[in-house]
Formats: C-alpha cells, structure tokens, sequence
C-alpha cells in the first residue's frame, strides 16, 4: 500500500512533530476508515501548489494538499483530518459533483469528523502535544 506524507523542508518541523503527523493520519485512516493509497503533502506555498484556502482534496486522486506555514500543529492536523474524511466520503462513492465551500453535507460532515478525530486523538496518552501554542511551534 502506498501511503505517503510530504512535508516541506521549509515548514521546519521537529522530529516529534513529524512522527504526531505521521501517527495522526494512521490513526485517522483506521477510524474513518480510509482503504486506498493517499499522498499528502504538507506545504509552505499555496501558489506553487494550487491551494486556495488551507487545504484542498483531488477528487479520485486521492491526494491531499495542506498549507502549512505559520500554522499551529492542531490546526495543520484538523486539515488533515477534514480532507481525509473527503477521502472517504469519495471511497465511499458520496461525491458525485462538485463539493460546496462551505455547508452541505460533505463539509459539514468534513468539519464534523475533523473535530472529533483531533479529540478523540489528544485522548490518547502523549498526544496532548498537539496543543502547543503557536509561539512555541515558530521558536
């Protein structure tokens, strides 16, 4: 199975950092569930990437792009989670069109599942980390 996560060397991520990204989309693929192959990347430039917003899912391409500077590591990981659960939605066959911006069942269900993962994950033991404040995340 490939499955894959990129990340911009520009991003400076930590090791430990690295490894809760790593943890967190394994977690979030066995939950949802995600069956098929996924790239994500993780980047410093929208333009050079197509992101319009913070993050985008390619429908049937199965890949994920993240905007990922300057950005506090719970936020970049609710991203995460909110395009894999349109993975899954397209797994799944429930996209057939084009996904609304905002409302509708895709993204509130996106948004929903979001929300719950990053919380159901900072429940298990040593992943509170992923609450640093943005200070500490720059430094």
């Amino acid at each position: 199975m490939k499955r894959k996560l990129f990340l911009s060397k520009d991003l400076n991520l930590s090791p430990e950092k690295i490894a809760l990204m790593s943890h967190f989309c394994l977690f979030c693929c066995e939950y949802l569930p995600i069956n098929g192959d996924f790239l994500i990347y993780v980047v410093n430039n929208r333009d050079d990437h197509g992101i319009g917003t913070t993050a985008y899912y390619s429908v049937g391409k199965n890949e994920i792009k993240i905007y990922g500077k300057n950005r506090a590591l719970v936020d970049i990981l609710r991203s995460i989670a909110h395009e894999l659960t349109h993975m899954m939605q397209d797994e799944q066959g429930l996209i057939t069109g084009p996904v609304q911006d905002a409302g509708g069942f895709h993204e509130d269900q996106a948004n929903a599942k979001a929300g719950e993962l990053i919380k159901l994950y900072a429940k298990q033991p040593g992943k509170k980390a992923i609450y640093e404040s943005i200070a500490k995340q720059l430094s």
